[in-house]
């Protein structure tokens, strides 16, 4: 609740199928949010093309970005498509950037963190990026059976659509009490990314209270 703004990294992994066809690769998100109700969400990785065309409708499937960038701003969403040379979408549907919406810090570590899923043991205190945080870990069993039985509707379906969670790692913030890092791994169905199979989450928050600005495309 004490964070007003934050810049982060979320790294996702998969080996298993993304829409019925083979894939093996990975898909990074870059965040940054202010507190003027800006932000920015910049996607990268090999994984990126097999997904694009979910992102912002039909326009969207006629290229093949480097990158993807996601503007939400007063004004509303936009979409930069990052390749030969830059393609500005606003779409049309509200609900166009749903899938890459799901992959915000926010959005995981509230689903995968919250106090009514998260089960586990305090490890110790430790340094993490020079910060004291205290680090935990996340039992896989404890974490599903309880996340399946969650009053959130996105963690309880989160949950009923895995096989299986791996123990994960937590640091938080001695101080601030906040998730900083995040790691761990699942077996299932991943929704926003129409995946199948193995996938991995590694979420790195790298700027808090920054309140870093947000700026769309001068074109």
């Amino acid at each position: 609740d004490g964070l007003t703004s934050l810049n982060a990294t979320v790294n996702i992994q998969v080996n298993g199928l993304i829409n019925g066809k083979r894939a093996q690769g990975e898909l990074e998100a870059d965040l940054t949010s202010n507190d003027k109700n800006q932000s920015k969400i910049s996607v990268t990785g090999p994984l990126l093309g097999d997904i694009v065309a979910q992102v912002g409708g039909s326009l969207v499937s006629l290229f093949t970005p480097k990158a993807v960038d996601i503007y939400k701003v007063p004004e509303g969403t936009f979409i930069v498509l990052n390749g030969f040379f830059p393609v500005c979408v606003k779409p049309q549907a509200a609900n166009a950037s749903a899938a890459l919406d799901e992959m915000s810090p926010k959005s995981l570590l509230k689903m995968l963190t919250s106090s009514d899923v998260a089960r586990g043991k305090y490890v110790g205190d430790e340094t993490l990026n020079g910060k004291a945080v205290k680090h935990y870990v996340i039992n896989g069993d404890a974490f599903l059976a309880a996340a399946k039985k969650s009053k959130d509707a996105k963690t309880k379906a989160f949950a009923e659509a895995l096989w299986a969670a791996e123990d994960a790692d937590l640091y938080v913030d001695a101080q601030g009490g906040y998730p900083v890092a995040f790691s761990g791994c699942y077996s299932g169905t991943y929704e926003p990314l129409k995946f199948e199979g193995d996938f991995c989450v590694d979420i790195s928050l790298t700027g808090i209270n920054q309140n870093s600005p947000v700026k769309l495309p001068a074109a």
